[in-house]
């Protein structure tokens, strides 16, 4: 009868363990797109106010500071600069804290100093109005964004 226990309180305990304490697994999401230029390359601007170019999306619109939103996590930008001088060019954010409403992604242009940038693309349904996009845990999403350096967005900061 003593077997007969322990085996039932044995039977019990693997039964019951329905992983309630397991952690929940992070996943990675990425938000993908594609830059389109509709400027012909000799249009550009001049080589020397193309001092960096990138995506950056932030969690809160308007940000109080761009250097502290970045400093602090609120904001993604892609980790290199783009191609400059192209028709188009690819581009990846890594959000690792989904879920996440991004309520401005923009393609961002340094052309002087290192505080000196300005919009010259956004995603957007309509002109100068950003399209929020709610990203979830673990899926990737695909974006286009249009930049025409002859007429920039409305300039947020």
């Amino acid at each position: 009868m003593k077997n007969y226990l322990i085996f039932f309180l044995i039977l019990m305990f693997f039964t019951s363990c329905d992983s309630g304490l397991k952690p929940e697994i992070s996943q990675t999401s990425y938000v993908n797109g594609v830059i389109h230029y509709i400027n012909p390359i000799k249009d550009w601007p001049p080589a020397d106010s193309l001092k960096d170019l990138r995506v950056v999306a932030f969690k809160h619109f308007p940000p109080t500071n761009v250097v502290q939103e970045v400093l602090q996590g609120n904001a993604y930008y892609t980790m290199q600069t783009l191609p400059f001088f192209v028709d188009s060019s690819n581009f990846s954010l890594e959000i690792k804290d989904a879920p996440v409403e991004l309520k401005y992604i923009a393609v961002v242009q340094q052309f002087g100093g290192l505080l000196d940038w300005r919009v010259v693309g956004l995603y957007s349904q309509t002109k100068d109005s950003a399209t929020y996009l709610l990203v979830e845990n673990g899926k990737t999403y695909f974006i286009d964004i249009t930049v025409d350096f002859n007429n920039l967005p409305k300039q947020p900061f």
